[in-house]
C-alpha cells in the first residue's frame, strides 16, 4: 500500500474537561489534546492501517516536543516534521450542549506558519499515493505559497492530491483572500472535500451547479460534500450520488471531519487508487468511490461518539458494525 502524506498544522486542542469548584466559582478545566486537521488525518490513516507521514513545523518548546512524541506513539512518520524557535500553535475548543464546537486560536507567527517552500522536495513524495492538505495553510502569504508549491510538486510526481477545505475564517486577516486562494489550490487538486457551509460561502452568487462545474473545469476529479448527519454527496463528471450517514449519538464533533477525510483517502489507497490513471478508472467504475465513501462516513460517525480528536479515531474493527449497517441500506 502506498503511503499517505499530510501537510499543515500540528497544534494543541484545549478541550473542555469538566469543572472544579474553587470558592464560589466553577473553574472550567481543559485537557491538552494533540490536534490540527492534517495531523488528525495522518493519525486517522495510520489507525486504519495505512503508512502515513506528516510534514509541518512545531516549536522547540515543551508543547512542540509533546506533539512530536504523540505522533511517534501513533506510529506516524515524522521525518518531515521540523522544529523552529517560533511557538507552537494552540486552539481552544468550546462545546455547546449538543457537542457542537467552536474555536479560539492562538496562532500569530507560530511555527506552522513558518514552514518554507525550500523544505519541499521531490524525495518527500517517493512511495506516496495521496498528498493531503487543508486550508489553514493558506491564511498567510508565505505558507500559502509553500502549500501551492507542494501541491504542484505532488502532481508533477504523479501523486494524487487531496484538499479538505475545512475553513476557519477567524484565522484569516483578510477574508477577501479566502476564495481566490482556495480556488487557486483547487487548480492542483484531484480530490476535494467541502462542507455544505463551505460550498455556500465560496460559491457566492453562483448556483451550486455552477460552482461545482467551475471546480471540475479547474481539474478536480472527485468532489465530496458533507452536511453533518445529512446525506453525503459524491460528484465526479460522470456520476452524482448521495449516501445516508449512520445514525449515532453525538458526544463531541471534534475531529469528525478529519476522521471522515482519513477514512476516505485511506480507502482509496487501500484499493490501489494512488495515481491519476487509477483514479480515472475508479471514476468510471464508481464502485471503488462508493466503497471509500462508506468507510469515510463510518469513520466520521464513530468519531463523534468519542471525546477528543486522535483518541476518537477508529480502527477498521471499530467501524465494522457501522459499515455492515451501511452495506445493508
Amino acid at each position: 500500500m502506498q503511503k499517505i502524506l499530510c501537510f499543515g498544522e500540528l497544534l494543541i486542542d484545549w478541550i473542555p474537561h469538566g469543572f472544579q469548584s474553587v470558592g464560589e466559582l466553577q473553574i472550567p478545566l481543559y485537557a491538552q489534546f494533540p490536534g490540527g486537521a492534517p495531523a488528525n488525518v495522518a493519525v486517522a490513516c495510520r489507525r486504519l492501517g495505512a503508512q502515513s507521514a506528516f510534514a509541518g513545523q512545531i516549536g522547540s518548546d515543551a508543547i512542540g516536543r509533546y506533539l512530536k512524541d504523540c505522533l511517534s506513539k501513533y506510529h506516524v512518520d515524522t521525518q518531515y516534521l521540523l522544529q523552529s524557535d517560533h511557538p507552537t500553535a494552540m486552539a481552544f475548543v468550546h462545546l455547546d450542549t449538543k457537542g457542537d464546537r467552536s474555536f479560539t486560536f492562538q496562532r500569530n507567527n507560530t511555527a506552522d506558519l513558518n514552514y518554507l517552500s525550500e523544505n519541499i522536495n521531490s524525495a518527500m513524495f517517493k512511495d506516496v499515493g495521496i498528498f493531503h492538505i487543508c486550508s489553514n495553510t493558506l491564511t498567510d502569504q508565505a505558507i500559502n505559497d509553500c502549500t501551492l508549491h507542494a501541491m504542484k510538486m505532488a502532481q508533477s510526481e504523479e501523486v494524487l492530491t487531496s484538499f479538505d477545505v475545512n475553513l476557519r475564517l477567524m484565522l484569516w486577516d483578510d477574508l477577501k483572500l479566502v476564495k481566490p486562494r482556495v480556488m487557486q489550490i483547487m487548480q492542483f487538486t484531484d480530490l476535494a472535500k467541502l462542507s455544505i457551509e463551505e460550498v455556500d460561502y465560496l460559491r457566492g452568487a453562483q448556483s451550486e451547479t455552477e460552482f461545482l462545474t467551475e471546480l471540475f473545469n479547474y481539474g478536480v476529479k472527485v468532489i465530496l460534500i458533507t452536511d453533518g448527519k445529512e446525506p453525503v454527496r459524491l460528484y465526479n463528471q460522470e456520476h452524482h450520488q448521495s449516501f445516508m450517514t449512520p445514525s449515532v449519538e453525538m458526544v463531541d464533533s471534534t475531529g469528525a471531519g478529519d476522521a471522515f477525510s482519513g477514512g476516505w483517502i485511506f480507502a482509496l489507497v487501500e484499493q490501489g487508487i494512488h495515481n491519476p490513471s487509477q483514479l480515472k478508472n475508479a471514476c468510471k467504475k464508481i464502485t471503488p468511490l462508493i466503497d471509500a465513501v462508506n468507510i469515510a462516513m463510518c469513520c466520521g460517525a464513530y468519531a463523534v461518539t468519542q471525546k477528543g480528536a486522535w483518541s476518537a479515531l477508529p480502527t477498521r474493527s471499530d467501524i465494522s458494525t457501522l459499515l455492515a449497517t451501511i452495506e445493508k441500506v
